[in-house]
């Protein structure tokens, strides 16, 4: 029997059912603290199915009564819920056969964090960063009329305590403030899960700190070349990294009537690339709100930790069974890999290949040209591991 997907249309605010439409060339992926990307294409052949579609994508702009920017879409595989994505692009059209089709185009709950700006002064000292200041703000944002899209925040303590102030003047949204917390030295991860519990959907907002996930061999994703690896790739690019970094900040300015200067924090050395035999690769990042030292000082070392050298992005598309352990919510698990091939030959009847990397995204492809259904494993490596 073929794996099920299902596509089923609900109103952001409210969860309320608009409508299952069959979609075509489905491709949609889940990313930690990344809005993963949903794309897609519902056949329109008749009026009944037109009638159909136009629960969820309008036909005018006069009908605002559901259509992009209200609109999700559940992905559920076998029964179980493998996503939930904001619509944020439909384009109806058709081809010179006259053939009507819908394309759409949207983004996991994460987007919608980057489209709601701190439009009220926050300010939180010597906060727990996750469950203080994280949780503060998603809360806060939930917290407005029209603003509640239901999340449950699952953010235990870190034990490490921050002082963060948002203005509203920075016009700084939800997500970029919660992407720039968790990426600095000592941070933490973020994602939003969607899951069925008792009979009903769930959104979550959970953090993990250190990280998502949890590093137990004995329940790792296990997958295998020849077997169910269909492909694989393991790129390298410098151009991306350093091996030193400091950080930018805002600019101090101690007269009025003076030019300012922005703040820097220290450098920070990938000190095993350099010490390796690495050349001094310099970069400065960018972080214009901070006016802290100390702030900026933890970005340059997150940089340097997370950044060194090179950046290696082991990825993997593999062959799912269709009871699967593998789960999307589960982002920050292992996969062990084993591969066999000319490139990694056997030695003395042994894989020269089997490594143990942590999982931060998939990429879905339900149905391929073969009608097969693809999922691509994206790996950390090294000190993102």
């Amino acid at each position: 029997m073929a794996v099920q997907y299902r596509y089923q249309f609900c109103d952001l605010l409210t969860d309320r059912p608009l409508a299952d439409l069959p979609l075509t060339g489905v491709s949609f992926d889940r990313r930690i603290i990344q809005a993963g990307s949903f794309r897609g294409t519902i056949p329109v052949p008749n009026r009944r199915i037109a009638e159909e579609v136009r629960k969820v994508v309008p036909t005018g702009p006069g009908e605002i009564q559901t259509g992009p920017g209200r609109t999700v879409v559940h992905v559920h595989r076998n029964g179980a819920l493998w996503g939930t994505y904001l619509i944020w692009q439909a384009t109806p059209q058709a081809d010179e056969r006259g053939r009507i089709s819908v394309e759409i185009q949207g983004a996991a709950l994460e987007s919608y964090l980057a489209r709601r700006e701190i439009r009220q002064d926050v300010t939180y000292s010597g906060a727990d960063q996750t469950s203080g200041i994280a949780a503060g703000l998603v809360n806060h944002m939930q917290a407005v009329p029209s603003g509640n899209i239901g999340l449950t925040v699952v953010a235990a303590p870190s034990g490490v305590f921050r002082d963060r102030a948002y203005r509203r003047s920075e016009a700084g949204t939800y997500g970029q403030r919660l992407t720039e917390l968790a990426s600095v030295d000592g941070g933490f991860e973020w994602m939003i899960r969607t899951y069925i519990s008792g009979g009903a959907r769930i959104r979550e907002f959970r953090t993990g700190y250190p990280r998502l996930g949890t590093d137990v061999p004995a329940a790792d994703w296990t997958f295998a070349q020849p077997g169910s690896v269909l492909s694989w790739s393991y790129s390298a690019d410098a151009t991306a990294a350093a091996t030193s970094y400091q950080a930018r900040g805002d600019t101090t300015q101690d007269d009025a009537a003076a030019d300012g200067e922005a703040l820097m924090s220290a450098e920070a050395h990938a000190d095993a690339y350099l010490d390796a035999g690495w050349p001094r690769l310099d970069a400065t990042v960018d972080h214009s709100t901070v006016t802290e030292q100390d702030t900026l000082d933890a970005y340059a070392r997150w940089w340097a930790a997370t950044r060194p050298g090179v950046i290696r992005v082991p990825q993997v598309t593999v062959r799912l069974d269709e009871e699967t352990p593998v789960d999307p919510n589960q982002l920050g698990r292992y996969a062990k890999i084993t591969l066999v091939n000319d490139w990694f030959p056997l030695a003395d009847g042994k894989p020269t290949f089997s490594q143990r990397w942590r999982v931060i995204g998939l990429e879905v492809t339900p149905e391929d040209r073969q009608g097969q259904e693809r999922v691509k494993l994206l790996f950390a490596e090294g000190d993102d591991a």
